[in-house]
């Protein structure tokens, strides 16, 4: 593998900023390009003038799909710049994103640089979110455009067998399986909120996000304050403006705060109607060890130890009752999170996932 290693390099692609790392998928993306043991770099959209030795910033002044597709000429050509004296090339896009921008540059590559090899990796079944989320016109585009990129890159995964079995269902195609994945380090410091609180992660402006958060301020907490009064729901991921007595507003906050919010939440609830992909808000939270009320939506592409969680329902209607359970204390189940986590941090671990994928798939298609 090490002579296989040699004058190769690897553009990693995204259409978002990952650095700051202040969201689910800048972190799986982070964790990813931390283990890939090859030269690299990550090309990413941001409006933010970040440039350091391994990553370059296609500068955007707001985050508008216009300003992204005006830019992708130029993100394209500081990829092919980047490649162009290695023997061996990767284009890695993450696929985070509308498909559109995918497309352009996954077209734009296989055209200008026709020796680069290509990897999309999925997020999601992004037809599945445009057909909720999106117009008619979006959505048909979205099916033409997703069908052409898993079709044309030389290698194409996704994140769990259920969103293998929905690209094989929609489009006759058969993409590996790369799974969401993390790997980090957490050292627990001082709980920074003294009243008890539950946890939702995820930007408002995400449709899924502001219809589960929408949800918990409107069915979930009017219930629960009745009997806990002084319960509080802690909200990360910025775009949420309303105001509530109940809710503590943290907007984009660090990493390292994240995990300290979640390690000392009593639970975090995700009464997910609609969405696709694997969360990793989730995985964050099973890892450290917190305890989780999910629907099924939420929970789908985790593999749950003994496969059979406590607290996944089949109706967010009967999340509230659950959280009842969980809030009283009569049972200590933090104790068990804390002892689920060993498996979860050990499953889902990057390190071994992209050293397997490396060597099972891409170091022998180049």
């Amino acid at each position: 593998m090490k002579n296989k290693k040699k004058n190769i390099k690897t553009a990693f692609v995204t259409f978002f900023p990952i650095i700051p790392n202040t969201n689910g998928s800048a972190s799986m993306i982070n964790n990813r390009f931390k283990f890939w043991p090859i030269e690299k770099k990550i090309f990413q959209m941001s409006n933010s003038k970040i440039n350091y030795k391994h990553i370059t910033t296609v500068y955007i002044q707001k985050e508008k799909p216009i300003n992204k597709v005006l830019k992708l000429p130029l993100m394209i050509y500081k990829i092919i710049s980047y490649l162009k004296n290695a023997n061996k090339k990767i284009l890695v896009i993450e696929g985070a994103s509308w498909i559109f921008f995918s497309f352009v540059v996954l077209l734009s590559i296989k055209l200008l640089s026709p020796k680069t090899y290509t990897l999309y990796l999925s997020h999601n079944v992004e037809v599945e979110i445009r057909k909720n989320n999106s117009n008619k016109f979006i959505y048909i585009l979205t099916k033409f455009l997703e069908k052409i990129v898993f079709n044309l890159s030389d290698l194409s995964t996704v994140v769990s067998e259920k969103d293998k079995d929905k690209i094989k269902n929609i489009y006759n195609i058969k993409p590996l399986i790369y799974p969401n994945a993390l790997d980090f380090n957490f050292k627990v410091k001082e709980k920074n909120i003294k009243k008890d609180y539950i946890i939702y992660t995820g930007s408002y402006l995400y449709k899924p996000n502001k219809d589960a958060i929408d949800y918990l301020n409107k069915k979930i907490m009017p219930k629960l304050l009745k009997k806990i009064p002084n319960l509080k729901l802690v909200l990360t991921g910025g775009g949420f403006k309303e105001k509530f007595p109940w809710v503590i507003n943290k907007n984009i906050v660090s990493k390292n705060d994240l995990y300290n919010l979640i390690y000392h939440s009593k639970c975090m609830c995700v009464p997910l109607k609609n969405g696709s992909g694997t969360r990793i808000k989730i995985l964050e939270a099973l890892i450290l060890g917190s305890v989780v009320i999910s629907t099924k939506k939420g929970i789908e592409g985790i593999e749950l130890l003994n496969n059979n969680p406590p607290f996944i329902v089949n109706k967010r209607e009967k999340v509230t009752n659950i959280l009842f359970k969980i809030l009283s204390n009569k049972i200590n189940f933090k104790s068990k999170a804390k002892k689920d986590s060993f498996y979860y941090k050990k499953k889902y671990s990057m390190k071994f996932i992209t050293k397997n994928f490396l060597k099972d798939y891409v170091f022998k298609l180049i």
